[in-house]
C-alpha cells in the first residue's frame, strides 16, 4: 500500500513538473515477438508492476536492465523517470536510443517492447525521418504539424497489440532519438498545433512527391474526404522514374490463365487530365492488359503493387520484349507532397500557407 501512494506521489510531482513543457503521452511500438530486450536509463527510474502500480525495483542512472520472456514473472512492467519529467528521459532497447520511458509487456510467448514518449519528443524522432533536416524551415514545420495531426487523429490504432501506434510506415516511422537543430525548431514553433476540419482532427496523409499534382483521396482508398482532394504543385513531371519488365515476367505475374502479353491499353498520361481509364490528376485508374488467353482490366494500385511502382502517375508500353514504364512522383499521392512542400517553402510560403495549400478547409488549431 505505501508502494502504491509513494508512485502516485512521484506521478503527481511529475505532472507539475511538467506543466509548462506538456504534451500527450502516446506508447508506440518498437519491437515484437521477442524473447529478450536490454534497457539502459539516462536517469534514476523506477520499475513498476503495470497491473499493480508497485515499485518492483529502482534503476540508477546509467544502469541497465535485461527483461527474459523467462524469468519475467509478471505480465507487464513501465520504466519511468524517479525525479525528472519524461520528455528528459533517455531509454537505450538494444543498443537503440528512444525519448521517454518503456513498456514490456509478456504475451503468450514472447515479449512486446513499447516506448512511452510525450508527442512533442515522439515527433523530432518521426520528423527527422520523414523529411531531410536540409529543408527549409517553413516545410519542416507543415511536417511537424502533419504528424502531430496523424498521430493523435490515429492514437489507438494498435490498441489491440497493447499501444497506440507502430513505428513502421503503416503509421508513422519513428527513429527515436535524433539531434538537428532544424527538426527541433520545427517542432518547437509549432508546438501543440494540430489541423482540424470543422473543429475535428484530421487524417493529415503525406506522401514524397505528386510528381506534379496531388490525388482525390477517393481515388486512392474509395472514400471522398472533403479535405483530400488533388492539388496542382508549383513543379510539373516531377522525379521523373523508369521501370522495365521482361514480357515473361509481366505476363507470369498474371497466373497461367492469362497466357503471354499481347499488348497492353493505356491512355497517354498528361499531368491533370482525366480520362476513363484514368483520375483527375492524371493517375492509373485503369489499363487493359491483353494476353494470348484473357484479357484483364488491372487497376493503377494493383500494378503498382504487383512491379513496385513509385506511383500510379505513369505510361506504359510494350516494346519488344518488355514492358516499359515511365512515371513521375512517389507515394500514393494523397495529402501533403514532401518535395511539393520544400519547393513552396523555397517559393517563400509559410507553412500555413502550404498546410491550406494540401489540406483544402483545414485549419490550424492550438490544443496546448
Amino acid at each position: 500500500m505505501l508502494k502504491k501512494v509513494f508512485v502516485l506521489i512521484i506521478f503527481l510531482l511529475m505532472s507539475r513538473a511538467e506543466a509548462g513543457t506538456w504534451s500527450p503521452e502516446l506508447r508506440v511500438g518498437l519491437m515484437s515477438g521477442v524473447k529478450q530486450v536490454t534497457l539502459q536509463v539516462s536517469a534514476p527510474c523506477l520499475m513498476i508492476n503495470a497491473a499493480k502500480g508497485s515499485i518492483e525495483q529502482k534503476i540508477p542512472a546509467g544502469g541497465s536492465l535485461i527483461v527474459d520472456f523467462e524469468h519475467l514473472k509478471i505480465n507487464a512492467i513501465e520504466i519511468r523517470p524517479e525525479k525528472i519529467s519524461l520528455n528528459d528521459l533517455h531509454t537505450t532497447v538494444d543498443g537503440k536510443e528512444y525519448y521517454g520511458g518503456i513498456t514490456v509487456n509478456k504475451e503468450k510467448d514472447s515479449l512486446t517492447v513499447i516506448n512511452l514518449v510525450p508527442l512533442e519528443e515522439y515527433l523530432r524522432g518521426v520528423v527527422s525521418k520523414e523529411m531531410s533536416p536540409s529543408y527549409p524551415l517553413e516545410a519542416l514545420k507543415a511536417q511537424a504539424v502533419a504528424a502531430r495531426s496523424f498521430a493523435l487523429k490515429n492514437r489507438g490504432r494498435h490498441v489491440k497489440e497493447g499501444y497506440d501506434l507502430c513505428s513502421s510506415t503503416h503509421c508513422q516511422v519513428y527513429i527515436g532519438v535524433t539531434n538537428f537543430d532544424s527538426i527541433n525548431r520545427a517542432v518547437d514553433e509549432t508546438r501543440g498545433e494540430v489541423l482540424v476540419y470543422k473543429e475535428k482532427l484530421i487524417d493529415t496523409n503525406f506522401h514524397a512527391d505528386s510528381g506534379g499534382m496531388t490525388e482525390n483521396v477517393s481515388e486512392v482508398w474509395g472514400t471522398a474526404t472533403p479535405y483530400l482532394v488533388a492539388v496542382r504543385e508549383i513543379v510539373q513531371l516531377a522525379k521523373p522514374w523508369s521501370i522495365k519488365v521482361t514480357t515473361k515476367d509481366f505476363s507470369s505475374r498474371f497466373g497461367e490463365n492469362f497466357g503471354n502479353v499481347k499488348s497492353v491499353k493505356l491512355s497517354k498520361l498528361t499531368i491533370g487530365k482525366s480520362a476513363n481509364d484514368r483520375t483527375s490528376s492524371g493517375r492509373v485508374k485503369s489499363a487493359q492488359i491483353v494476353g494470348t488467353k484473357k484479357t484483364l482490366t488491372i487497376t493503377g494500385n494493383d500494378l503498382r503493387r504487383k512491379f513496385s511502382l513509385p506511383s500510379t502517375l505513369f505510361d506504359m508500353k510494350l516494346e519488344g520484349d518488355e514492358i516499359i514504364f515511365t512515371g513521375y512522383g512517389s507515394g500514393h499521392g494523397v495529402g501533403m507532397s514532401q518535395v511539393g512542400a520544400r519547393d513552396y517553402a523555397g517559393n517563400g510560403w509559410s507553412y500555413e500557407k502550404i498546410l491550406a495549400h494540401y489540406y483544402s478547409g483545414a485549419k490550424l488549431k492550438k490544443l496546448y
